[in-house]
């Protein structure tokens, strides 16, 4: 199963030459720590090479790729906790904690405001794993994309009648509109797809190097999804890979970029260009580890 690593024994924190966040987590007794910058490469190369040397069975190399990949056999899987059997759990729960209550709060207001049932909704992040504290947000999920939209302008409109606060710090807040404050704790709304909208099919890759490129999107339909995924056109290769000018798809590992940019926003993206199934189409992955990479919107 691939996997992607968020937190790490305490206990074993000082294999990695890399900046931690202040603040501690507990699970099942366990001290936990996690990395200042999740999204590093430089932190994902330090994480990578003290888990070849000490922790080799959570890691797989993929020779497509050409890079090792965090992969857990289902032999060493402990727990797996689901957004939406979290919130169950909660809901069920006899007595919350002023953090749980918060969040079940929001969620059933906006249950109840956007007419969509609770059974899309889910909790994930510390509360879901019971181990928030003070410092901790409300990590709210939706199930489907028409669902997750639907949410999200309701959102706009609870911010509109003051019933919570959405986020204006940052451009790629105001563009997602996805986080806020609601009585006083910060939350953040992500979309899960539905079992019906995860397509699987193997697929052959060969990387053809970094490229930064200026395209128009022309499809944002899953982009609200980790991985997002934008359907581009009008590629121009303004430097690295050629093949560049052939990408069909912006695909992000990175969440910040999820709901980043609307149908017909011009786009600067650097990533890495990926020739899919022999030229069935090229991509260009934002995230891939090798290098820093982002998303833009350009004016023009």
């Amino acid at each position: 199963m691939i996997a992607f690593l968020k937190y790490i024994p305490a206990k074993y924190s000082d294999l990695f030459d890399i900046q931690w966040i202040n603040y501690r987590w507990f699970y099942h007794g366990n001290e936990l720590v996690r990395p200042r910058k999740l999204f590093s490469p430089s932190v994902y190369k330090v994480v990578s090479g003290v888990f070849k040397k000490y922790f080799p069975d959570y890691l797989f190399f993929d020779k497509n790729l050409n890079k090792y990949i965090f992969s857990i056999s289902h032999d060493l899987i402990i727990d797996v906790i689901k957004p939406n059997e979290a919130l169950k759990n909660l809901l069920n729960k006899k007595e919350l904690d002023p953090l749980e209550n918060k969040a079940v709060n929001l969620i059933l207001l906006l249950s109840e405001y956007s007419g969509v049932s609770l059974n899309y909704f889910g909790i994930h992040g510390s509360i879901s794993l019971g181990m928030h504290g003070d410092k901790s947000d409300m990590d709210v999920s939706v199930y489907g994309a028409k669902n997750y939209r639907i949410v999200l302008e309701t959102l706009r409109d609870l911010d509109k009648r003051g019933k919570l606060t959405l986020s204006r710090e940052s451009l790629a807040d105001r563009i997602k509109g996805n986080v806020g404050w609601y009585q006083g704790t910060r939350f953040v709304l992500n979309a899960i797809r539905l079992d019906e909208e995860i397509k699987c099919k193997e697929e052959n890759l060969e990387l053809l190097g970094d490229a930064i490129i200026k395209c128009r999107v022309i499809d944002d339909y899953e982009s609200i999804f980790r991985p997002a995924i934008y359907g581009v056109s009008d590629c121009r290769v303004i430097s690295g890979s050629s093949f560049a000018a052939n990408v069909s798809y912006v695909v992000s590992m990175i969440g910040i970029y999820r709901g980043f940019a609307r149908k017909g926003d011009n786009l600067i993206v650097k990533g890495m260009i990926e020739n899919v199934n022999e030229g069935e189409y090229y991509r260009i992955v934002v995230g891939s580890g090798f290098s820093e990479e982002f998303i833009s919107i350009s004016p023009i």
